[in-house]
C-alpha cells in the first residue's frame, strides 16, 4: 500500500482546486491507494497535489462529510476504517432504512425517470469490478433513484451510510452487481418487490462481509 508521499497523485489543473483536490483524494481512497485507517498528512498531499492546505482542508472536510475521511482532533485525518461491529450496524440501519426508500422511490417513479434509471443501473453493473468507476456509478443511480422517495433526509443517510461501507467492499469484494430483478421492479413500477429485492441483496451483503448468518 502506498504511502501519502509515494501515492500516484498528479499536480492538479484548475476545476476549482477544490473540487480537483476532493476527486483526487476520493479516487486514491476508492482505489486502495490510500487503505483504511491510513492518516492523510497535510503536508506531503499537499506536496503531492501541488497545492496550498487551504483547499486541501476543505477537501478533507467535504470527504469527511462522505464518510470516506475521519478527522480527529489533534491526531489529524484518517481514511475511514470501520470493525466488525460498525461494519455491522452501519448494514443493520441499512436493512432499516434502505428498502423503505426502495419502495417509496419505485412507487413513485414518473415516466421520464425509467429510461435514465435503466440506463444507470447497466452501467453500475458494467463497472463493478473497477473501484472508481464503479463508486461513481453506484453513487449515481441510487442518489438518483432514491431522490424519487421524496424524503431527503433518509436519502441523505443512506448515500453517507453506503460510502462508509465501500473501501470495505472494495476489500471483501463487491456485492452491488446482478441487479436484473430491480430493473423489473422499475420498469413495472413494483415497489413492494424492489423493497424486498434490496432487503434481501443487504442481508447478503452483511452476512458475506461479515462472515456470519
Amino acid at each position: 500500500m502506498a504511502t501519502p508521499g509515494t501515492t500516484p497523485l498528479r499536480p492538479l489543473e484548475a476545476k476549482s482546486i477544490e473540487e480537483a483536490v476532493t476527486d483526487a483524494l476520493r479516487e486514491a481512497i476508492l482505489s486502495g491507494d490510500l487503505g483504511p485507517g491510513q492518516r492523510l498528512a497535510q503536508v506531503e498531499l499537499s506536496e503531492a497535489l501541488g497545492v496550498s492546505r487551504i483547499p486541501l482542508r476543505d477537501a478533507l472536510r467535504r470527504l469527511e462529510a462522505e464518510g470516506l475521511v475521519e478527522i480527529r482532533g489533534r491526531a489529524g485525518a484518517h481514511v475511514s476504517s470501520l470493525d466488525a461491529r460498525d461494519l455491522a450496524e452501519v448494514y443493520d440501519m441499512r436493512i432499516l432504512l434502505e428498502p423503505e426508500c426502495a419502495r417509496l422511490a419505485v412507487d413513485a417513479l414518473p415516466d421520464d425517470a425509467i429510461g435514465r434509471l435503466l440506463d444507470l443501473s447497466v452501467e453500475m453493473d458494467a463497472t463493478a469490478r473497477d473501484p472508481i468507476r464503479g463508486s461513481r456509478a453506484r453513487t449515481a443511480f441510487y442518489a438518483e433513484l432514491y431522490s424519487f422517495a421524496d424524503r431527503p433526509r433518509m436519502r441523505a443517510t443512506i448515500l453517507e451510510l453506503r460510502a462508509l461501507v465501500h473501501v470495505h467492499h472494495r476489500i471483501a469484494g463487491n456485492h452491488d452487481h446482478g441487479h436484473d430483478e430491480l430493473r423489473a421492479c422499475i420498469t413495472t413500477r413494483d415497489g413492494a418487490a424492489a423493497a424486498e429485492f434490496t432487503r434481501r441483496h443487504l442481508v447478503e451483503a452483511r452476512n458475506d462481509l461479515l462472515g456470519r448468518g
